[in-house]
């Protein structure tokens, strides 16, 4: 018999919103891992996905107990925590529920996974305590998701979301700056902005895409994304065209009930606020970084970088 460590095992990425919630592990990397923006998981060490045991699972929440004796929030992962099973998944969200008096509990979750478990399951999945699912929306442009092998198309996000949303679920996307590259840029934004304006999720997290080669901290493999652009058939996105992109998102999405951020350090411009009621005042500070004299911008492009 295994030895048991008593140290609670920790999801390798957790959104940003989530730095101060209990951080709870029930599968090890992607099972999908085949996006070509992606392979973050090889990348950070962990190449193979496996599935945790309830038992493990619930022994880690018996270890959290003794070491954060308050928390107002949990997260599960790692990128598609439903994969442990439904059952099995409710079975470890009223375990935890019953361990901490938390206020919010939410997870990763492809759109693809939930489309596949149907309104039904997603009711369960609410009434055992899911409060929010972090859904990888990336682009709302088909032809984007399809080049990137994302495994999803739009009309399963739309489908999806509504199921979310019918159950009492918030519903986070992440958008992808820069995923249509420097030739797709307008179409792959166009068509994002059609799904946020039909879906209307509670949030939308911006990112700016990171190609990161084998020479970072975490030495493990290169972005995928990077062999398309050496044989030609992807041209990045530049600086400055990921803060065009952003403008004319904002300028595409419409005044939502819905909080948008991009609350990540690799974006070149940060703008925070609801659509309903901060989406001029959002725009007007894009085109006033855009009105600063060129030089300055491009410094500023420099000093930021490219960081996960």
């Amino acid at each position: 018999m295994a030895e048991i460590i008593d140290i609670p095992e920790m999801p390798l990425i957790r959104p940003p919103s989530e730095w101060r919630s209990l951080l709870v592990r029930l599968t090890r990397g992607c099972k999908w891992n085949r996006c070509r923006f992606c392979g973050i998981y090889p990348h950070l060490g962990e190449p193979d996905f496996s599935i945790r045991t309830a038992d493990e699972v619930k022994h880690d929440i018996d270890l959290l107990t003794k070491l954060r004796l308050r928390a107002e929030t949990a997260f599960f992962g790692d990128a598609d925590p439903l994969q442990i099973g439904v059952d099995t998944f409710v079975e470890i969200a009223e375990y935890l529920r019953h361990k901490f008096t938390i206020k919010r509990l939410t997870c990763y979750a492809r759109a693809s996974t939930l489309w596949k478990l149907k309104g039904e399951a997603i009711n369960k999945l609410a009434k055992a305590g899911l409060n929010r699912v972090h859904i990888g929306l990336e682009s709302g442009d088909a032809e984007t998701l399809n080049y990137h092998r994302k495994g999803q198309s739009p009309h399963m996000v739309e489908e999806t979301t509504t199921w979310l949303k019918e159950a009492g679920i918030e519903v986070s996307f992440y958008v992808l700056l820069g995923l249509g590259g420097s030739d797709h840029w307008k179409r792959h934004i166009l068509e994002t902005a059609r799904v946020i304006n039909k879906t209307k999720p509670n949030f939308v997290r911006l990112r700016r895409l990171w190609l990161y080669g084998i020479d970072t901290t975490y030495g493990g493999p290169e972005c995928p994304l990077i062999e398309e652009i050496r044989s030609g058939n992807f041209k990045p996105q530049s600086p400055e065209g990921s803060v065009l992109e952003l403008k004319f998102l904002l300028e595409k999405v419409d005044y939502l009930p819905t909080f948008l951020t991009c609350d990540h350090e690799n974006n070149y411009v940060h703008v925070s606020g609801m659509l309903k009621g901060d989406k001029d005042e959002m725009l007007a500070e894009v085109n006033a970084f855009m009105a600063l004299p060129e030089n300055e911008r491009q410094t500023h492009y420099q000093e930021v970088g490219s960081r996960i």
